[in-house]
């Protein structure tokens, strides 16, 4: 079985069907592209997997276990992190403390652990301090560790809610858009960050974009959504010279690739 399968997924809200029969499969250590038209049902699929809202059919299998319906708490710990479209931080807390109440429930919140095991929950604080330098400096912020998180710009704010998810060692991260609303400059920098942890981490990333110039440079497998159905897989430029992609994605205008 592949790293992660999605199987004939069916969600219905009211007698709208948002994803109808949506299978589609990621293999490990790839980035894997989920595109397609506003209103498509692609964040509603991630929400499906992910447990936030429960499938009326179908299944989703990740490491060869079954998930389906798991609350998130519980597909987050077997290694498969969401981050966001729209970063969920604490804005008064710093950057710092973000990343650290990312990790869970700790020893230290214990009250008899934390009058009687001093020494055990202060050295468990320290080595999440270590992990949460690793995780600044592999998203590059480092320098605005300690400022508080409502102050940083949209692309900065996308990197710290990567740096989030990657707290918890993930194996496979899905991502909402992770360069809408930031400049090209950073946009890029995010991608360049997400291929470093493809390469460095063996990271598998599955990836919702609109920002398809970026995207495409990076991913192995790109799969177009319309009315909840996958309508086209396969490589990139395969997917391009299909000209349902345009009647579907762009009508006929191609645009975006100038």
């Amino acid at each position: 079985m592949d790293f992660f399968v999605a199987d004939r997924l069916v969600k219905n809200f009211g007698g709208l069907r948002v994803l109808n029969e949506t299978s589609l499969t990621v293999k490990e250590g790839t980035i894997t592209g989920l595109v397609g038209p506003n209103g498509s049902g692609k964040t509603t699929f991630f929400h499906v997997v992910y447990g936030l809202l429960r499938p009326d059919a179908g299944e989703v299998y990740f490491r060869g276990e079954p998930i389906t319906c798991l609350p998130a708490y519980r597909v987050y710990s077997k290694g498969l992190a969401l981050a966001f479209q729209l970063p969920r931080l604490f804005s008064r807390l710093t950057v710092l403390d973000n990343l650290l109440l990312a990790t869970g429930r700790r020893s230290g919140e214990n009250f008899g652990t934390a009058l009687f095991r001093r020494r055990h929950w202060q050295e468990e604080e320290i080595k999440l301090a270590e992990k949460a330098r690793a995780v600044l400096e592999l998203v590059e912020l480092t320098p605005l560790a300690l400022k508080p998180a409502g102050e940083l710009s949209g692309g900065q704010r996308k990197l710290l809610e990567i740096g989030r998810a990657l707290m918890a060692d993930p194996v496979m991260l899905l991502l909402d858009e992770p360069a809408a609303g930031v400049n090209p400059v950073l946009g890029r920098k995010i991608y360049a960050t997400l291929e470093r942890l493809r390469r460095e981490k063996r990271l598998t990333l599955l990836i919702i974009e609109h920002r398809l110039e970026m995207l495409l440079d990076h991913a192995q497998h790109v799969y177009l959504m319309d009315a909840g159905r996958i309508a086209l897989a396969g490589e990139p430029a395969r997917v391009l010279a299909d000209p349902a992609f345009y009647k579907i994605y762009a009508g006929e205008s191609r645009q975006w690739q100038s």
